[in-house]
């Protein structure tokens, strides 16, 4: 919810609640700007044998994506690390459902895994903040450009996946900024643009990039602003994802939804061997607080981290699982 503070500033109150998926879509049609609604459903796709086709169907396009289609090739070279992963410590899928007005939380997300996010309804705007250096070679990016925005936007670390009582897996990065903090009084209703599309569905698609790319429309957090005005400022993109739209959220981008209409979605990751494996490790290391450049590390972590490994995910996994089981 929207409200003004005793200085005059505009600032969000959240309240957070357990609810039935029933009362969430219900809740999702009063949403408005002011006071939206936005449901994050994990694991609900694991609780359902019957959605299990859901699943592989949705498990085989995201997949394909990164060249693997089931070969037995691309099954030990390129599969995803924590399809391997015991079962208490996997990340699941999510379904997000979000009313007319309703934003996730400015974050990038744990494990550094390469995320996923397919439209199922509705229309989401997506804006992402690349990290200065993001779009060049791989061996001359500089590390620092992440830490950089982390500190811009004032993050702070939400744990995920617990390994034990006392410790996690991973851990998230989140802002209490927002990259749509206030939105302008000319941006169509929900209503109003399903009237748009049934006339017009080209100008309608065509009005929501023009929203999506507009700082004027959709502001950002004034401290977002002033945080970021550098020298060696970060690129912004802005995407329009609609039905259909399977996006890919690269690992270190700070990202962060707006739903102009009703929407659901489901949120996914990926850990694969070449892509994401020296990462997501290196990360559950740091977490944890071990030496990554223990003496007796398994070979095939060594592997992983110099980028020499030509294995299968599952073997990444095992030995990787085996350290941890030792601490």
């Amino acid at each position: 919810m929207k409200a003004i503070d005793d200085n005059g500033s505009l600032y969000t109150e959240t309240d957070i609640a357990e609810d039935t998926l029933i009362n969430a879509f219900d809740y999702m049609m009063e949403s408005h700007h002011e006071d939206a609604f936005f449901c994050f459903c994990e694991g609900l796709l694991d609780e359902n044998e019957s959605l299990d086709e859901v699943k592989r169907i949705l498990r085989s396009a995201k997949e394909k994506l990164f060249g693997v289609n089931g070969s037995k090739m691309n099954d030990e070279y390129n599969r995803d690390m924590f399809e391997f992963f015991p079962t208490e410590t996997k990340p699941s899928d999510c379904v997000v459902i979000a009313g007319e007005g309703a934003t996730s939380t400015l974050h990038r997300d744990p494990f550094t895994w390469t995320g996923t996010s397919l439209c199922l309804e509705g229309t989401k705007l997506w804006r992402f903040i690349a990290p200065p250096g993001a779009l060049i070679a791989k061996k001359s990016r500089d590390a620092s450009g992440v830490t950089f925005i982390d500190n811009a936007v004032k993050s702070y670390r939400l744990p995920s996946v617990a390994w034990d009582e006392n410790s996690y897996l991973s851990s998230g990065w989140q802002s209490d900024m927002s990259l749509f903090s206030i939105r302008h009084d000319d941006i169509p209703s929900a209503e109003a643009f399903a009237r748009l599309e049934e006339e017009n569905p080209k100008q309608t698609m065509a009005l929501k990039h023009i929203i999506a790319m507009s700082t004027e429309k959709l502001m950002p957090s004034p401290q977002f602003c002033s945080n970021l005005a550098t020298n060696d400022e970060p690129t912004i993109f802005a995407v329009v994802q609609k039905p259909g739209d399977l996006l890919i959220i690269p690992a270190y981008w700070w990202h962060q939804t707006y739903a102009l209409e009703p929407s659901v979605a489901i949120a996914s990751q990926r850990g694969g061997t070449q892509r994401d494996a020296k990462r997501v490790i290196t990360h559950i290391f740091e977490t944890l607080g071990l030496d990554i450049n223990a003496d007796d590390l398994p070979l095939v972590l060594k592997e992983v981290l110099d980028e020499s490994y030509k294995g299968s995910a599952r073997e990444i996994t095992k030995a990787l699982f085996k350290v941890l089981s030792s601490i």
